[in-house]
């Protein structure tokens, strides 16, 4: 398995599983706590790179936790209207996919 897939790995684990039931349920209305998901969100993504030896800190903690935030601050904000747990989830998953793949463009 590659770098990318572990990213994945990484990444679908702590966004769902391991960011606890209170950042779940709180990081749509505050930004402290999003802030908090987003950050050490970006450190766990950054742990992977930095066991394949490809991780540049700075460049790639700044870069996920930033778009990790803006999105999950953007799907917060839509309408509560069911679309939240489907189209918005799926658009959003996908977003963080692509930032994830940037980093190796």
């Amino acid at each position: 398995m590659n770098v990318y897939m572990w990213l994945l790995l990484a990444h679908l684990l702590y966004d769902f599983h391991w960011q606890g039931d209170f950042i779940g349920i709180y990081k749509a209305k505050y930004d402290f706590l999003l802030a908090v998901h987003s950050i050490t969100w970006a450190l766990i993504m950054c742990a992977v790179l930095q066991y394949f030896g490809v991780l540049h800190f700075v460049r790639d903690f700044w870069w996920l936790a930033f778009t990790h935030f803006a999105i999950d601050r953007w799907k917060s904000h839509k309408p509560d209207d069911n679309k939240k747990l489907t189209t918005w989830l799926w658009v959003d998953q996908a977003l963080h996919f692509v930032t994830v793949a940037v980093l190796f463009v």
